[in-house]
């Protein structure tokens, strides 16, 4: 009766596809196409009408369409729990060293010349005694061992480390040893506020292998020195911005615009003059400007920050594309075990840039800690596990349902556990970044 020249075929609904949770979508200008970012898989595309058309009919599409196998290998649809393939692999990055890298943190000093008014870094403190470097020594050679690491990355900071330059010397050559012994690759950055920057200071640094300088303004001239003010008081723009000219090729500089509604007006001002000091110097340097309070369009609309941080792509939503690593995972070192921090006395923290010095923070010491048994070596294990368990955020948390949380991860780690998580500003204007991915991600291949 003909019924076996008939063939059965699933609808691709039937054989589980579904559109993913994780699209973020945005009409292109002049066009009928539409650019779909994808969080989770990262990639970005444009899609015609018959192809979203396909993807709004997926339970009468035949699971064999041409198109299926296009959309499945971007992302853009999926045959599996999206969420829970997420949550696997942020506990899988918690133990994990992320490219074969261990990285390091060390304040020489939580000492500063400063008196920022939102800093965590204390005065009068001394700087690192030398039994402690060598448990920080002995302690990157647990950790090189324990993760059969391909590259160690130091990264000094403080309060201000240039108050501590004999013990980046005196530890430099020792942990370079140490990686060249294990054949692993050696990096080292350093965060300053750059006010002892001399030229004898860019000798130490260069042959302790320091090739990134990442330096914070706040402003233009009085506007930075509001904030960014000598101990007792005292301007500090002008010597920062003379000495960015001393910090030449190969060596590159960081400058961060901390941005508040205070100096909102000033950023592009600041970008033009720090750009014009490194033409003129011949220095090799990039600029971007990040948010140093939590400010909310949603919540505040007629806040001059919110017009010029989430209307004002430049500042806010473009460099957070740029940011972000297409294909790649990345993790802060809260949600990572291979990642600490050590401060001035050899304590432990899951946080360098806030938490440091403060006691009931730590996890452990450099003397005892040894990630191979990280539980029973640190000395306050809940703090390590809390820290590592912010990676997945529970049901219930109000990232758990969001399509960003594959870019963010839930927020700053710290801050989730002990403060207000700060959204990134693409989140209030996704158009805004699904446009800009595109115009990043325009030629790349799917």
């Amino acid at each position: 009766m003909g019924s076996s020249d008939t063939q059965t075929t699933r609808t691709a609904a039937e054989a589980g596809w579904h559109v993913s949770r994780y699209n973020l979508t945005a009409q292109i200008p002049d066009s009928k196409m539409v650019a779909i970012f994808n969080t989770l898989k990262r990639t970005c595309a444009e899609y015609s009408p018959i192809e979203l058309y396909i993807m709004s009919v997926l339970d009468e599409t035949p699971e064999d369409h041409p198109l299926i196998n296009r959309l499945a290998r971007r992302g853009v649809i999926a045959n599996y729990d999206e969420r829970e393939a997420f949550e696997l692999q942020q506990r899988l990055a918690c133990a994990s060293a992320p490219d074969g890298n261990v990285s390091i943190t060390i304040c020489p000093t939580l000492a500063c010349n400063f008196e920022c008014p939102y800093c965590f870094a204390t005065r009068g403190r001394g700087k690192m005694a030398p039994e402690v470097q060598d448990d920080v020594v002995a302690l990157a050679e647990r950790m090189i061992d324990a993760a059969h690491a391909k590259m160690l990355t130091i990264t000094w900071f403080g309060g201000e480390p240039l108050m501590a330059t004999d013990v980046i010397e005196s530890l430099s050559p020792r942990l370079i040893s140490l990686a060249e012994e294990r054949g692993c690759e050696y990096k080292a950055w350093i965060f300053t506020n750059g006010y002892l920057l001399s030229e004898d200071v860019i000798d130490l640094l260069l042959r302790c292998r320091v090739t990134n300088v990442h330096i914070p303004l706040d402003g233009v001239g009085a506007t930075n020195d509001a904030t960014r003010r000598l101990v007792g008081g005292g301007p500090t723009y002008q010597k920062i911005i003379e000495n960015l000219g001393m910090i030449k090729p190969p060596m590159k500089t960081l400058i961060r615009a901390n941005t508040h509604e205070g100096n909102v007006g000033e950023i592009d001002e600041l970008k033009q003059a720090v750009l014009a000091r490194a033409e003129e110097a011949g220095t090799n340097l990039q600029f971007y400007a990040a948010s140093l309070v939590d400010v909310s369009p949603a919540d505040e609309t007629d806040s001059p920050m919110a017009d010029y941080a989430f209307h004002g792509i430049e500042v806010a939503i473009r460099p957070e594309s740029r940011h972000v690593l297409v294909g790649k995972d990345h993790s802060c070192v809260g949600q990572n075990l291979w990642m600490v921090a050590i401060d001035d006395e050899g304590l432990l923290y899951k946080c360098g840039g806030k938490l440091c010095g403060q006691l009931e923070f730590a996890y452990g010491t450099a003397h005892d800690w040894d990630p191979a048994n990280p539980l029973a070596t640190a000395s306050n294990p809940d703090m390590l596990s809390k820290f590592l368990n912010t990676a997945a955020p529970p049901p219930g948390d109000k990232c758990y349902e969001c399509e960003f949380l594959p870019l963010c991860g839930g927020g700053c780690p710290q801050l989730r556990l002990f403060g207000k998580p700060e959204c990134p500003a693409y989140r209030y204007d996704p158009e805004t970044f699904v446009l800009a991915m595109h115009d990043r991600l325009s030629h790349s291949k799917s």
